[in-house]
């Protein structure tokens, strides 16, 4: 990464739950509507936020449970 992009990189602080809660929202009300094209974009933005979810609780997981053996944690 570049010194600009980490400047930029957002920190959010439940992971990308709300993300993930409007991107479920908005997929909800795209089949209502049934525009496939809308339906398309929700779903690939939700399996991006999704991943990023995934990664965001296995990386707190993993700093609690080094935390509780006495790992330092690199990068906090």
């Amino acid at each position: 990464m570049t010194k600009a992009s980490l400047f930029y990189k957002r920190s959010y602080t439940n992971g990308y739950e709300e993300k993930v809660n409007y991107y479920l929202d908005r997929l909800d009300q795209e089949i209502q509507n049934e525009d496939i094209d809308q339906i398309k974009f929700c779903k690939k933005k939700l399996d991006y936020f999704l991943g990023k979810q995934i990664e965001y609780i296995a990386k707190k997981q993993h700093d609690v449970f080094a935390e509780r053996i006495g790992v330092t944690v690199k990068g906090i």
